[in-house]
């Protein structure tokens, strides 16, 4: 009975014409693999989306829809609705660099299937995902959108919030303090806001920079 350890280097394991349909074989079930890890992160995308939006509109509904102001409400809005909108925002964006990880690594399978079959790396019959990183022809505008209204969505929350405080505020400090109270927590939440987005826009940056990849590619 043959030895069929891998450490056993007498001989090859099969003839040649064999172990390239294997190896092509294999090749062929990792490459499904990673095409449904990348379709599944799309996928947890868009639920992320739907759900996130459609827990906005309740939580937006049932304060607007309040007869009177209150303050508890009030702050549990200004606070937990942007905090709730950023989970949502970190929660989108590692589906999208999954997403974009299984992509590159489809993009590089491709390659190696490519030259196994004597043709181009880059311009073989299986090049669809190496184009597309290649190229860099990725729509940035869609995602961008996605991100924007996930956070429209906290930043709606928040002022809603400071409406229904106000009231209370300026009866605790009439004229101008309260107004001033108002104005530096507005400020606040738009300052915080901006360099939050700063650095998630260098995430995304880092990201993006990672779609576009050197011209080739050895897949180990």
């Amino acid at each position: 009975m043959p030895d069929l350890a891998l450490g056993n280097r007498s001989g090859p394991f099969l003839a040649p014409k064999e172990r390239g349909t294997a190896v092509l074989n294999a090749l062929q079930m990792e490459y499904n693999t990673l095409r449904t890890e990348s379709l599944g992160a799309i996928n947890n995308r868009l639920f992320i989306s739907s759900f996130s939006l459609a827990a906005f509109g309740l939580i937006l509904t049932g304060l607007m829809t309040r007869q009177s102001p209150d303050v508890p409400a009030g702050i549990i809005a200004m606070v937990c609705t942007p905090s709730f909108a950023k989970v949502c925002c970190f929660m989108w964006l590692g589906e999208y660099k999954r997403s974009q990880r299984a992509g590159r690594a489809v993009a590089a399978l491709e390659q190696h299937i490519n030259k196994l079959l004597g043709c181009p790396p880059h311009s073989g019959p299986v090049n669809w995902e190496t184009r597309l990183c290649g190229e860099g022809i990725h729509q940035a505008s869609p995602y961008v959108a996605s991100m924007l209204t996930l956070l429209g969505a906290g930043w709606s929350g928040f002022f809603l919030g400071l409406w229904l405080v106000t009231p209370a505020v300026l009866r605790v400090a009439p004229g101008w303090r309260g107004v001033t109270v108002l104005i530096a927590v507005a400020c606040t939440m738009v300052i915080m806001e901006i360099l939050w987005c700063l650095k998630i826009r260098l995430n995304w940056k880092k990201i993006r920079e990672a779609e576009m990849m050197p011209k080739r590619i050895d897949y180990v």
